[in-house]
């Protein structure tokens, strides 16, 4: 029988960086005069814990589905990895997709809560709590009500233990374009996504925990996700967030990829 590497799930893989890496730097993020303010394992590990003592207090668990419309940010991370953390799975959608898709794949995959990184977006899909699975919508912008700061800040005061996935639980679903009907959503496990990642660092053995990269590529497809996220996660990398594709000359100069 075929043996996949260990750690072979991502619960597991992010626990060991953020112990092993907690004080470099993880996450770059644009500020408001162009420069970048970097985030450590530590604190992005602080929210991942936290977030996931707080959607576990809205009953996610074993099966549920959480979605996600936003671009990549390091909130987009922190709740991918609290939403594995509670055997949930992670379902991604892209900021500039028609309403009427978004609302074909939360119905389709049962999503039960939803993040959404903008009011613009929580406006457009807040009716979809009336009916289907779908029972709470949390902003990522801003500190107030109902938003994701709000839910960290009340995790932090009943923390909740992540556990630990098989390779063969789903880690989450992404969908396809849709090109020929409806977009398809596909099933994928935790050894799926891990077992590339640990091919990725075999093959390309310059790869390390100096390695920077220049964030870009939506996290929401599995190309931008496991190479630009989990694998840079894994080696204890760190990673610029591109503000916009009108952005990336400036941001190249200022992030230094290597």
């Amino acid at each position: 029988m075929y043996q996949l590497d260990r750690p072979d799930n991502l619960v597991e893989m992010i626990n060991e960086s953020i112990a092993k890496f907690r004080d470099r730097e993880w996450f770059g993020v644009r500020n408001e005069q162009g420069e970048f303010e970097w985030h450590t394992y530590g604190q992005v590990g602080a929210r991942i814990d936290n977030l996931r003592a707080g959607l576990a207090a809205l009953g996610i668990g074993r099966g549920e589905t959480v979605g996600i419309i936003s671009g990549n940010s390091v909130e987009w991370a922190v709740a991918c990895y609290a939403t594995y953390g509670l055997f949930a799975r992670y379902v991604t959608m892209y900021e500039a997709e028609l309403p009427s898709t978004w609302e074909y794949i939360i119905r389709d995959s049962d999503t039960r809560l939803l993040f959404v990184s903008r009011r613009d977006i929580y406006d457009r899909v807040k009716h979809l709590l009336s009916g289907g699975k779908l029972r709470h919508v949390i902003l990522i912008e801003g500190d107030g009500s109902g938003s994701m700061r709000e839910l960290e800040e009340a995790g932090k005061l009943a923390p909740v233990p992540a556990v630990i996935p098989r390779p063969d639980d789903i880690a989450g679903l992404i969908y396809t374009s849709g090109t020929t009907g409806e977009p398809k959503g596909v099933l994928l496990s935790h050894g799926n996504i891990t077992s590339n990642i640990h091919a990725i660092i075999k093959m390309f053995d310059m790869l390390n925990e100096e390695t920077r990269s220049l964030s870009f590529l939506p996290w929401a497809h599995s190309y931008g996700q496991v190479c630009e996220l989990h694998s840079v996660m894994r080696i204890g990398g760190s990673c610029g967030l591109a503000g916009s594709p009108a952005t990336i000359v400036g941001d190249l100069a200022k992030v230094r990829p290597t």
